[in-house]
């Protein structure tokens, strides 16, 4: 029983270090990501002009996400609540998710319409999304492009089983839904946030 306890922590500590390297790596290695890996979130969104800034979306953060391939850098996602700033991952395989949550490609983009949806570990790799059941109705998750930001305020947590997929349904509301297994340590159950989109704003070098 020792060996299969000390088994199972050797086994985490080193899916955390995989996780933590490989986001490490994924900052420093592509260099068209770096107008959102700034290491303060706020310091680069312009606060002026209307508070749901699509203009240009379709030729800037639209064109953008239909170029990327799976596994690229999709973007970053914030939830201050949590503690949590990291890159986002196009694809959900799990050579994907060892490197941080990843954007669930048959759901939406963000936008001014659809539900975006991300799926991220909760115990393994990371564990980015480990305290999502702590989230609160009201809590901020920002998500950033290369052009903005999109703020999403939480409005709801659910608990579904695996196959319920109905949960980044598109949608005519724009929603972003974070997904993970649930409880801990456990597949059988998917723990599910969703937010309802607040605030897009531009972000400075998107003006350069």
């Amino acid at each position: 029983m020792f060996g299969i306890a000390l088994g199972l922590l050797f086994y985490y500590a080193l899916t955390t270090l995989v996780g933590s390297l490989a986001q490490k790596e994924l900052r420093e290695s592509n260099p068209e990501v770096l107008v959102f890996a700034s290491e303060d979130p706020d310091e680069q969104v312009i606060m002026s002009g209307p508070q749901r800034d699509f203009d240009g979306w379709e030729e800037e953060d639209r064109a953008y996400w239909r170029g990327l391939s799976e596994g690229d850098v999709f973007g970053r996602i914030v939830i201050p609540d949590l503690g949590l700033d990291v890159m986002v991952i196009h694809g959900v395989r799990p050579q994907d998710l060892r490197s941080g949550p990843g954007w669930i490609d048959w759901s939406d983009l963000p936008g001014p319409t659809g539900n975006c949806g991300i799926s991220g570990h909760r115990t393994t790799y990371g564990a980015p999304f480990r305290r999502l059941d702590e989230l609160a109705e009201g809590d901020t998750i920002d998500l950033f492009s290369p052009y903005r930001r999109y703020r999403y305020s939480v409005v709801r947590t659910l608990v579904v089983k695996p196959q319920q997929v109905e949960v980044v349904d598109s949608t005519e509301q724009p929603t972003l839904t974070l997904t993970a297994c649930h409880p801990l340590y456990s597949a059988q159950y998917r723990i599910v946030v969703q937010a309802d989109l607040v605030e897009v704003r531009r972000l400075e070098q998107a003006q350069e």
